[in-house]
């Protein structure tokens, strides 16, 4: 059996708590304004009904599905990240997939959590949201290169009464530093 590997930046090259939160209400506000172009005409000629309801929400899925996981992977990334110019990477430093972005765009659903999830990021050692720790993903400045690697590893972590095992990455102490 091997030892998976991954990749971690230095401190400062994680996105911090303020700069999360700009890009999350960026992000909702694009969100909100494209639901809101692509759906309000076709609601003023369409009778209001089930039918009418049900292919709404199937639009602001596929909007949400569409900005939050396809464009969020692509080199282009979302207006939030490119105007606060970070990236989202996987712990081996590539783009997620997509079921890793799925998993962290349903805690948009989860609306109370979100600041109990951004809350967290500013105790860890990799800034990860709690968001990102189920998803194994770092949000990181656009430029940043990865500080170096370590061994993957299971953390136990008890969150709001739930026992939580996420996988994480392991910091190398520097060299001579006896840490």
């Amino acid at each position: 059996m091997t030892t998976e590997t991954g990749v971690y930046f230095r401190r400062e090259d994680y996105a911090s708590f303020w700069l999360r939160v700009l890009v999350d209400v960026t992000d909702f506000l694009v969100f909100v304004a494209l639901c809101a172009v692509l759906t309000i005409p076709g609601m003023a000629i369409a009778p209001f009904n089930r039918t009418t309801m049900n292919l709404t929400l199937l639009i602001y899925v596929t909007i949400a599905f569409c900005y939050f996981v396809v464009l969020k992977r692509s080199r282009f990334r979302t207006l939030g990240y490119r105007l606060c110019r970070v990236r989202i990477v996987a712990l081996n430093g590539q783009p997620p997939g997509h079921g890793a972005l799925i998993l962290r765009l349903m805690f948009g659903a989860l609306a109370p959590l979100n600041w109990l999830d951004l809350i967290w990021l500013s105790s860890d050692i990799h800034r990860q949201a709690l968001r990102d720790k189920f998803a194994n993903t770092y949000v990181v400045k656009a430029n940043a290169q990865a500080a170096g690697q370590g061994k993957v590893v299971f953390q136990y972590y008890f969150i709001a009464l739930y026992n939580c095992l996420f996988r994480e990455v392991v910091v190398d102490p520097e060299p001579g530093t006896g840490v």
